[in-house]
């Protein structure tokens, strides 16, 4: 379980109002020390049937004892199927960034994402045909395009980055296919789904050596953020974005006219490329931070 991750789960209350119980959760973290009352952390909530009656209590289950749970071995009840054929498959790799101070820059992609003068959701719908081309999004945004309706199977490798990190989708909740060692030669197997309907999630652990492979139907025409949910990495720009069928989103998307008239206000520009300009001309934007390592890669149509 990683930040922004949730678990919901169904209690079956007991018929008697003989005794009340306790819930006890253990929170552990892999990428901090273990601390005496900081890591792990204890939470006990009550469970109260009758206001007089006594905590019933039960002997501890040692870690050692607990079946964790393996999200490539459970089905969904919702019966949605593996979504297949792939149409597109992208390879995302964690990069990290050693500056001075001891201070670190993760990112998801080539460059630390950055804020940019006109926003990627304003230029998909005002740069006609332009919107299907990487070249109208500045390199700080990380942009990925994703034609309407594909399968789109996104391979998320954390090589190099010494700790653990996450990965959150706005706009999608994607299906959860293949994990493994992301070094080659492993000697650890992969480990795939094998049945029909995978476990959805829209935040998953990313750990240190790991990739994850997640799939995704590109049926929701947006421009969608996708970042690090450890809000230090976030901040510094541990992100990129889906540009999802800008041509569909050219005919259904409208801007309200009150966020137009509020750039205008700002003075920030609302149509254009990410500087305002027509074509690949970022005349006026920051140079990007370029983070190095293995670049990342896109496959299919």
């Amino acid at each position: 379980m990683c930040p922004g991750q949730r678990y919901s789960v169904i209690i079956t209350a007991h018929d008697s109002l003989k005794f009340n119980h306790a819930l006890n959760v253990t929170f552990y973290s892999d990428f901090i020390p273990q601390t005496p009352g900081f890591n792990p952390l204890y939470h006990q909530v009550p469970i109260v049937y009758h206001d007089n009656a006594p905590i019933k209590t039960f002997t501890a289950i040692e870690d050692h004892e607990v079946k964790w749970a393996d999200e490539l071995a459970m089905e969904l009840r919702d019966k949605q199927m593996l979504l297949e054929p792939v149409d597109q498959h992208i390879v995302v790799n964690v990069k990290v960034l050693n500056r001075e101070m001891g201070m670190s820059i993760h990112a998801y992609g080539h460059y630390a994402y950055a804020s940019v003068p006109v926003p990627p959701l304003y230029t998909a719908l005002t740069t006609g045909n332009m919107a299907l081309s990487p070249s109208v999004y500045a390199p700080q945004l990380n942009a990925i395009i994703l034609k309407h309706n594909h399968v789109v199977e996104l391979e998320l490798r954390n090589s190099f980055a010494p700790i653990m990190h996450t990965y959150h989708s706005h706009g999608h909740a994607f299906q959860v296919v293949e994990s493994g060692l992301a070094k080659i030669n492993s000697s650890i197997p992969v480990k795939r789904f094998k049945g029909r309907y995978p476990m959805r999630r829209d935040t998953i652990t990313l750990a240190a050596g790991q990739y994850v492979r997640v799939r995704i139907k590109a049926d929701n025409p947006g421009v969608w953020y996708q970042h690090c949910h450890q809000e230090q990495h976030n901040l510094s720009g541990m992100a990129f974005t889906f540009i999802e069928a800008p041509d569909v989103m050219q005919q259904t998307l409208r801007v309200p006219q009150e966020m137009l008239e509020f750039c205008r206000i700002l003075g920030h520009p609302t149509q254009g490329n990410s500087a305002g300009h027509f074509g690949s001309d970022m005349t006026g934007i920051d140079p990007p931070l370029a983070i190095n390592g293995t670049a990342n890669s896109i496959t299919g149509t």
